[in-house]
């Protein structure tokens, strides 16, 4: 990663289905600076997002998932 890119996670209050994290990736995904999305394998209501710093903010990603009608939360940058 480069110089510009964090992490962040983000708590789902209840563990997405395979179709509900598809439909949430695909969305959020689509977001400039979005490098990776992934669901925490062992805690499925854990995702794990990379994003460029320079690019959007990790409060715009959460926005994002919670437009989509889930209710989630920051965890930790």
């Amino acid at each position: 990663m480069n110089k510009h890119s964090t992490d962040v996670i983000i708590h789902t209050s209840i563990p997405l289905s395979k179709s509900q994290f598809d439909e949430v990736a695909n969305q959020v995904k689509a977001i400039d600076g979005v490098i990776k999305f992934e669901q925490n394998s062992y805690s499925p209501r854990i995702i794990m997002v990379a994003y460029n710093t320079g690019k959007t903010k990790a409060i715009s990603i959460l926005n994002k998932i919670t437009r989509l009608g889930f209710n989630a939360s920051l965890v930790g940058i």
